[in-house]
């Protein structure tokens, strides 16, 4: 797990992780240079996943894009980025952020899980990193607005071992979970 030193300054934070089949990956926080990579990993997922997690077809990542996902003050805008290393060459497979709003205490969390890499834990693994983070910044919640036919990250939140709460409106489920771990863990 993470040290002290790298959730008092996130922008060094890197822990390898286990998926569910047993599989290391890094994760480790998104940097400036990440651009290709970020936007290798975007091309790279199917249009059904753009869709859920853009609730709407995006067909690019335009440059502002990409720089405003990869440069970031790691206190109110935190990314983090699961990556596997193939043939010497790193790679996302899935990537995880937070975004403070008006409320520093509060803060919208997405991800975007490459389609083959789904269904291994890689979303919750980013979560779970992703809340240290918060933690550590003073944000006590997470919220995330999820289609309601997006299964697969509705059950993330609900087996994350996080206190959550919902609430459904024109088909988006608007979740809330504290950024700690509730106490049955």
């Amino acid at each position: 797990m993470a040290d002290r030193n790298m959730l008092s300054d996130a922008r060094s934070y890197c822990v390898d992780a286990t998926m569910l089949d047993g599989a290391t990956i890094r994760i480790r926080a998104i940097r400036p240079d990440d651009q290709e990579r970020l936007h290798e990993h975007f091309r790279s997922l199917s249009e059904k996943s753009v869709y859920y997690r853009f609730m709407g077809f995006k067909r690019d990542l335009t440059p502002q894009d990409l720089k405003r996902l990869t440069d970031l003050d790691f206190k109110n805008h935190v990314g983090l980025a699961a990556t596997l290393t193939e043939n010497g060459r790193e790679r996302f497979v899935g990537v995880g952020r937070y975004i403070c709003g008006a409320d520093p205490h509060r803060a919208e969390v997405a991800f975007a899980v490459r389609d083959a890499f789904q269904g291994h834990g890689i979303a919750t693994l980013l979560l779970e990193h992703l809340s240290l983070i918060a933690d550590a910044n003073g944000v006590s919640e997470f919220e995330a607005d999820v289609l309601g036919e997006n299964r697969q990250m509705l059950e993330v939140f609900a087996h994350s071992g996080f206190q959550s709460g919902q609430s459904l409106e024109s088909g988006v489920v608007h979740l809330h979970s504290s950024t700690r771990k509730s106490s049955k863990d």
